[in-house]
């Protein structure tokens, strides 16, 4: 012990100290186990934050022109009689209006729900009628449930985009919103192509071991494990998202999240 703490006033080398083999000294062991704990899990909770914060900012860019832009080609399009591309204009404004601004606050199931909306509406474009969104609410004071920003998005992009994009026909996709007393349950369900056992296994799998770490984006928008890295650093291990899924029929991903209200 006195050969460490020299160790640490010549050096100043917290790292030597902490790094020691305490292993025949039982209460030592313990203690500096826990400084350890502290010392980087605070640390390492700092660096997440930060990395969100960071891949948040990738996504900024300059919004008054965006939305100058859009409204003049809204301007044109409804000059033009072209009501279809007028309303698909103005639901991408929205869009980004939404994705854009501080995606750090909380917003209501409602708010969430208006987004979807206009991601389906820009969708529409591409795909026509060949898909669809149908909603499932438990009781009408869910909409006014608090969670995080852009939960709900990111999950109708993957069911669009990995479940309906490849399917022959029309596709829908359900969003069903339940709770039990404490916690909300927030359901993306599609009819596609759905997703082999394996990899239904590896990201349940990512999503359980998940170390809080924020990935970085993927193909068709912020992915899966970035929507539960936000979950679990913000509410912990015991919420986050979890798939199921079978070949042909179609995948269901759920995410769980304390049940919060305004009051809250």
């Amino acid at each position: 012990m006195k050969k460490a703490l020299r160790h640490y006033w010549n050096d100043r080398d917290l790292e030597a100290v902490v790094q020691t083999d305490w292993g025949k000294e039982p209460l030592l062991n313990i203690f500096f186990s826990d400084v350890k704990e502290r010392l980087y899990g605070e640390e390492i909770t700092r660096l997440r934050q930060k990395q969100a914060e960071y891949l948040a900012l990738q996504n900024q860019i300059n919004p008054h022109f965006l939305y100058n832009a859009l409204e003049a080609i809204r301007t044109d399009a409804l000059l033009a009689d072209c009501e279809d591309i007028a309303e698909t204009t103005e639901a991408l404004a929205s869009f980004f209006r939404y994705t854009i601004s501080n995606v750090q606050e909380y917003v209501t199931f409602s708010d969430e729900l208006d987004n979807a909306e206009n991601y389906f509406t820009i969708q529409r474009c591409r795909f026509g009628d060949k898909i669809s969104m149908e909603l499932e609410l438990e009781n009408e004071k869910l909409l006014e449930a608090r969670m995080p920003k852009l939960i709900l998005q990111p999950l109708l992009e993957n069911a669009v985009s990995h479940g309906l994009e490849g399917k022959l026909g029309p596709g829908t996709v359900r969003i069903a919103v339940e709770s039990s007393d404490r916690t909300l349950f927030l359901r993306v369900r599609d009819d596609g192509i759905g997703i082999a056992d394996e990899r239904v296994k590896q990201l349940n799998e990512q999503f359980a071991e998940n170390s809080g770490a924020v990935i970085g984006q993927q193909k068709g928008g912020i992915a899966l494990r970035n929507v539960n890295s936000r979950i679990q650093l913000m509410f912990g291990e015991n919420y986050g998202l979890r798939i199921f899924s079978a070949v042909g029929i179609g995948t269901e991903c759920c995410a769980t999240l304390p049940l919060l209200f305004q009051e809250e």
